[in-house]
Order: C-alpha cells, then sequence, then structure tokens
C-alpha cells in the first residue's frame, strides 16, 4: 500500500467568478489558474458534521438517535513568512474585502504547483470555494516568522479520487 507523503499535500487558490460554478455548485477554477500558496510548513482541511437529535418515544434505553444535519468545513495553511511583502497582499485584499474564491487540495511539490518546474502540476484531491477568515503572523524573538491563513468552505467540497500508479 502507498501512503501520500504529507510533505507533497497544498493547498492552491485561485479566482473565482459567478459564473464559474457548474450544475452541481462545484467551482471552476479562472482561466489564469490556481497558484499554490508556498513556503508551507503545514496544511489541513477539517471536515465535520452537525447532528440533530432525533429520539422518538419510540427509542429505547438511554441511547439517544441522531441524524446528519449538515456539513462544515474549514482549510489551515501554516507557514513561513515571506520577506517579501507582495507575497501575502492578494491574500490581505482578499480577507478584507471578504471574497471569495476557488481552492484545492493538491499533491505535487511547491515548485511544480508555482509552475517552476516541468514536475507537473500535482493531482487536485479535494476542491471548493472559500473565503479568508483571518490572518495570524507570530514573531518570536530568534525565530522564523510564521503566518497562518485559516480558509472557511463556504459551499460543497468536492472530493476527487487519488489514483496512484
Amino acid at each position: 500500500m502507498s501512503v501520500t507523503n504529507g510533505r507533497d499535500l497544498r493547498i492552491q487558490i485561485g479566482g473565482l467568478h459567478a459564473t464559474q460554478d457548474n450544475a452541481d455548485g462545484y467551482a471552476i477554477p479562472d482561466a489564469a489558474g490556481p497558484s499554490a500558496i508556498l513556503l508551507a510548513t503545514s496544511c489541513s482541511l477539517s471536515v465535520s458534521g452537525d447532528m440533530l437529535e432525533s429520539a422518538t418515544k419510540d427509542d429505547s434505553g438511554k441511547w439517544k438517535s441522531k441524524v446528519l444535519s449538515g456539513l462544515t468545513a474549514t482549510l489551515t495553511h501554516s507557514g513561513l513568512l515571506s520577506t517579501s511583502t507582495s507575497a501575502i497582499s492578494d491574500h490581505w485584499a482578499k480577507l478584507i474585502a471578504g471574497e471569495e474564491f476557488y481552492w484545492s487540495f493538491t499533491t505535487g511539490s511547491a515548485r511544480s504547483l508555482a509552475g517552476a518546474d516541468a514536475e507537473g502540476s500535482g493531482a487536485v484531491i479535494f476542491s471548493g470555494r472559500g473565503i479568508f477568515t483571518g490572518l495570524s503572523v507570530d514573531a518570536g524573538d530568534l525565530q522564523n516568522s510564521t503566518l497562518e491563513l485559516p480558509i472557511e468552505v463556504t459551499g460543497p467540497v468536492q472530493c476527487i479520487e487519488l489514483t496512484v500508479a
């Protein structure tokens, strides 16, 4: 059994326009295509369900019946803060504007996802739309400065089958 190397997982973001949703509500990236958030030290996707109690008088015992009433998802990018202020200016502008964008959780090296070599663009595992909900910079004394960018997912998450040769 092969396992995906965590070093190869990245979050990519790209533009989203109102006309770019397909019939299922899934996002389609803009013509320029998505780009990886670089200098990542970790990234995560968390999907959780909201449960609604559905117990009735017919249920027996102390166990409660529940049904899934909705799903929510968040992504988090953690990484090093670049010395170039332009590296986060687009993210900052999207945060301040509350701008929705297309995102994808992909495999592939940082260089290939940035278009810097011919390794390929990686395989998309999950995709959807989201909004930056914060930006956190940590600057400890004699430490690398770090950046955290949480993304709240604003629609359905599309899961794309990952095939390994």
